[in-house]
């Protein structure tokens, strides 16, 4: 189905007046419209009112009963969602037993199932122990919290396992026996058992307060859309007494509806605009249309927004030029944010950047609550004034689509700059640096060429932030990045991938050349040292694709086993990734490439 446009759906709208004078960009519009009501009877008028305020409470009640249901559901969700971690945390419990015990008996695979388990146990989930209360354990005379006894067991297990992993098992077996590990853990499951039972039956009497709520508010519905059926069968009655006083303002209307639809012709096309150029085309072609016998021009703000600057002018001689800035603080319109008339000829007030004899109307264009720039209409001649008058609904919603075409532009902009650079340091950002790696790669991967990666981390950054305050640590921040970027090629990109690391991206480099250059910028960084007064360095990874890595992917997570290899060697040195097994189509390829490029620093 072919798209259509905001004017089509304004003229099959069912009831296009009331939609497209509600909208707040053509309110002005709704005083040509508007018409004296005829005289009601007070008994129809109290009907009406007691009507409306039934309507409105049994929606309301049903709105309550939205409410009531929706935080019955919520309350019973997150009851579900307790007991099903309180499960499965149980059975953590009993599979962790249950690898000890493999492991105790000969079957050494049981441990690495085991290590997760115990993790899971002494980590933040451990939380949900908390919701069970007292447990009598077979090794305790007192009832102790589940999160202690599972502590307990875990010492167990440890104690076990170490004995075992000495060459005696079966010590291991007698540790636990003796501390009744398997009777402790059947405890524990009938202590869960308990706390589960009790959770079904909260559940349950949530679901009943759920039946029962959504009965209700179906029951609040119903009875609003009968009230609500007899309300528009009287509406319809009134309509028919009201038919003939409408009958009046039904041409005004039509007018009104064809000025909107234009204007939302002008926004749908405004909303394609990629600059002034082409806001200013289509506000033009709009104008002559809406405002026919008037000219009129549009003032935009610098840069610097202590001038408005002449954008475009329409409908004027060549010989009646305007002036090319005006001054905000010259502008009435500007200063009351409401719009203003210039008369010529007048003793009243005028704005003093106004020339010739003309009136002329001026609206200022204000979006998200700024003013971005200035709508003038011209007329001459006696009735010029009223004519203004009569045309400022329109020109208003033109300055208001205007103004938000404008606005939209120069968020765009602000948003583009913003999207590729890191504010703190001037790199880019890290979803360039995705971006722009994921081209490279490809472009490597199909041209048989080379890309190495850096990954830099500043070695004990929290400490210099701790030490000397986080003002020294983005001083240290910028300085490093300052380095970076000074002491490799134009093509090297240079990014903040997050805190205090970074990563160089190096096209047509191979591992060696990468990494004689990471050994170059270690040396540089250590030099800052000396400018800050305290000892600053960093780490480096280093990897390369096709050497080391064979997709993005695999590229950052070999440099960052790199970084983590050349911190746990002592950091303030370079480690480079392993190098993978070649593919036999690219051996030869990559083989030669090692020998053509020497290990040197790179230029």
């Amino acid at each position: 189905m072919a798209e259509r446009s905001n004017a089509d759906l304004w003229h099959d709208a069912p009831d296009r007046g009331a939609w497209g004078l509600s909208n707040p960009m053509f309110a002005g519009l709704t005083t040509v419209t508007e018409q004296t009501p005829l005289p009601v009877r007070v008994r129809s008028r109290m009907l009406s009112l007691a009507t409306v305020a039934l309507v409105v409470t049994l929606v309301v009640t049903a709105i309550a009963g939205f409410v009531h249901v929706g935080g019955q559901q919520r309350a019973m969700a997150d009851l579900r969602g307790e007991a099903d971690q309180l499960r499965a945390m149980y059975q953590s419990v009993v599979d962790a037993d249950a690898d000890a015990m493999h492991f105790l008996t000969g079957e050494a695979g049981a441990l690495r199932t085991y290590l997760p388990e115990l993790e899971r146990l002494t980590g933040a989930s451990a939380a949900i122990f908390d919701v069970v209360g007292p447990i009598a354990a077979p090794s305790s005379a007192e009832p102790q919290r589940l999160r202690d006894l599972v502590a307990g067991l875990v010492r167990n297990w440890n104690e076990a396992i170490d004995l075992a992993t000495s060459g005696n098992r079966q010590a291991g077996l007698d540790l636990l026996a003796s501390r009744r590990t398997g009777e402790t853990v059947t405890a524990i499951g009938t202590g869960v058992g308990r706390v589960l039972n009790d959770t079904d039956l909260r559940i349950r009497t949530h679901d009943n307060r759920i039946q029962a709520g959504t009965m209700l508010v179906l029951l609040m519905q119903l009875g609003a859309g009968l009230l609500a059926i007899l309300g528009l069968l009287y509406a319809f009655r009134s309509s028919v007494t009201e038919a003939d006083g409408r009958a009046a303002a039904v041409e005004t209307a039509d007018k009104a509806r064809q000025q909107v639809a234009r204007l939302f012709e002008m926004a749908d096309v405004l909303q394609s605009a990629s600059d002034h150029a082409d806001a200013n085309a289509v506000l033009k072609a709009t104008a002559v249309e809406l405002v026919p016998g008037f000219s009129g021009a549009l003032y935009v703000f610098n840069n610097s927004r202590d001038r408005l600057v002449l954008s475009t002018t329409w409908a004027r001689a060549e010989n009646d030029a305007l002036p090319e800035t005006i001054n905000p603080n010259a502008c009435w319109a500007l200063k009351r944010g409401k719009p203003h008339v210039n008369r010529g000829d007048s003793t009243k007030l005028c704005c003093a950047h106004h020339v010739g004899s003309e009136t002329s109307l001026e609206i200022p264009m204000i979006a998200r609550g700024e003013i971005v720039g200035l709508l003038q209409l011209f007329a001459s001649g006696i009735s010029a004034e009223e004519r203004l008058e009569h045309a400022t609904a329109l020109g208003s919603a033109l300055a208001d689509g205007m103004s938000l075409a404008l606005a939209n532009m120069a968020l765009r902009e602000k948003l583009r700059n913003q999207a590729l650079r890191d504010p703190l340091t001037g790199l880019y950002n890290r979803r360039y640096m995705e971006d722009c790696l994921q081209r490279f790669v490809r472009l490597a991967d199909r041209e048989n060429r080379e890309i190495s990666l850096i990954m830099v981390d500043l070695d004990h950054f929290k400490r210099l932030n701790d030490e000397h305050g986080h003002s020294f640590g983005d001083q240290v921040l910028r300085d490093t990045a300052l380095t970076l970027t000074g002491s490799l090629r134009e093509t090297d990109i240079v990014c903040r991938f997050g805190g205090e690391e970074l990563v160089v991206i190096l096209p047509d480099c191979p591992l060696e050349r990468a990494a004689d250059k990471a050994e170059l910028l270690r040396l540089r960084i250590e030099e800052l040292s000396n400018t800050h007064g305290t000892e600053i360095s960093a780490s480096f990874g280093v990897a390369s694709v096709p050497h080391t890595s064979q997709s993005v992917t695999d590229l950052l997570q070999a440099a960052d086993q790199a970084l983590y290899k050349a911190k746990q060697g002592g950091r303030n040195q370079v480690a480079k990734a392993p190098l993978r097994p070649y593919r036999p189509d690219r051996m030869s390829d990559e083989l030669a490439a090692l020998e053509e490029f020497p290990r040197a620093a790179a230029e």
